[in-house]
């Protein structure tokens, strides 16, 4: 969701001046809101998203920029740990942004934190309904609406080189032997990749074995569920598909990347966020659902990006301009652009029934990984489920910690992290 965590901060900021809507945005949003043309207005817009789908926000801005100079749209990128540090941070003074675009589940540090406000009053009701309704529900917060989702999914599969791999493996069992080979052939330096730092693209694998890291996700003090036979199996796996050498020894989401566009590995773990990339690096590009370890399917967590807005806008001039952006950005062409670059499926209802999507093989080899995908938590204490993954996971692949041992760290670690957030 290039990544639902990262430690890299990136500061690339682009400045575009825009104004009255234009390029592919939608009539209703001319006439349900205007701007003072006498009244410069500046927005701060901070987004996570990958490089190419960057890019595709700047022509976007650039569209709407064509015809109202009253509009300055500063776009800044942060990976996504950075920018809910940076956000929260900002919020104390004047210079944190307007509207941010990143993954749902930072509902769970936005909220409770006051750094956003409800969405669905800015844009009107009326627009709401052009957006898949169950996307939104991924966009809510105690049952009220933060986030307006620009894309759905988000989550984990499996995409593989067809020039090293003829036919796609069934079950994990097959992938691994089968990666193995190829290594042992010197046809691949390794048989899987994926970032092994961040837990997000491993816990996935929890769900086969039957885990998971909450007893209730839905209670109001959901309780961590880390110290678990199923946690201890997990840990297993990953112990052994390193050991053997199928996983590099170590590897960030740029290494994993940087080694599958290579032709170096023969399968890589990561959302569609990847795909254009890979085509771009001359991949002959096959995607699959994260196969089966023993008979079951793992669950990787699938979730929504898109908008939200910070609680700090109150002027009505400044308000104005963010409900025009907003619906400039979620029309049906702008969805639609933005797809090609980031290759999920949109939300805008129009959009979903376009033939660009309809019949884009890419996208429609994600709904069979969504139906077995969890959704991932949007809960202020999955922060902690996260920061007693992570340290833990890497203790076991280095040999620091048995994988018998990681459960009940995970755990302490779990909870006294959800204490130390007074939940």
């Amino acid at each position: 969701m290039k990544k639902i965590k990262s430690i890299l901060a990136i500061a690339m900021i682009s400045t575009l001046v825009v104004g009255t809507l234009a390029g592919c945005g939608s009539k209703a949003a001319d006439k349900s809101s205007s701007v003072d043309s006498s009244k410069p207005v500046s927005l701060a817009f901070w987004e996570q998203d990958d490089a190419s789908a960057q890019k595709a926000l700047d022509k976007l801005i650039t569209d709407f920029h064509t015809a109202n100079p009253t509009i300055t749209v500063k776009r800044t990128h942060y990976e996504t740990e950075d920018l809910r540090k940076n956000f929260s941070t900002a919020s104390l003074g004047t210079t944190g942004p307007d509207i941010v675009l990143s993954p749902n589940d930072n509902l769970g540090v936005f909220v409770p934190g006051s750094l956003v406000q409800p969405i669905d009053t800015i844009v009107g009701a009326d627009f709401m309904k052009t957006l898949d309704p169950k996307t939104l529900e991924a966009g809510k917060f105690t049952g009220k609406q933060y986030m307006i989702p620009d894309r759905n999914g988000n989550e984990l599969l499996v995409s593989y080189n067809k020039k090293l791999v003829k036919t796609p493996p069934k079950t994990f069992e097959e992938l691994e032997a089968m990666g193995l080979k190829l290594k042992k052939e010197g046809k691949a330096d390794y048989g899987l990749v994926f970032n092994e730092v961040e837990p997000f693209f491993s816990i996935g694998f929890l769900g086969a074995y039957g885990g998971k890291v909450f007893d209730d996700v839905n209670a109001a003090s959901p309780k961590p569920t880390l110290n678990t036979p199923a946690v201890t199996q997990w840990m297993t796996f990953m112990k052994k598909i390193h050991s053997e050498g199928l996983i590099p020894k170590e590897s960030d989401a740029i290494v994993a990347d940087n080694l599958f566009k290579g032709g170096k590995a023969a399968f890589i773990i990561n959302g569609p966020w990847g795909f254009a990339d890979y085509k771009k690096a001359g991949i002959d590009l096959g995607i699959m659902s994260i196969p089966t370890i023993n008979g079951k399917s793992p669950a990787p967590y699938s979730a929504v990006k898109g908008y939200t807005v910070s609680a700090g806008v109150k002027d009505a001039n400044k308000m104005a301009a963010v409900k025009k952006f907003l619906m400039f950005v979620n029309s049906k062409d702008a969805q639609l652009q933005m797809v090609d670059a980031h290759q999920q499926i949109p939300t805008n209802l129009e959009a979903i029934k376009d033939a660009k999507i309809t019949g884009n093989p890419l996208i429609a080899g994600q709904k069979d990984q969504l139906s077995k995908a969890t959704p991932m938590p949007n809960i202020t204490q999955m922060r902690a489920i996260w920061d007693a993954i992570k340290p833990v996971q890497q203790n076991v692949l280095s040999g620091k910690t048995k994988p018998e041992d990681a459960g009940a760290i995970m755990q302490k670690k779990a909870e006294e992290g959800i204490k130390a957030l007074g939940l």
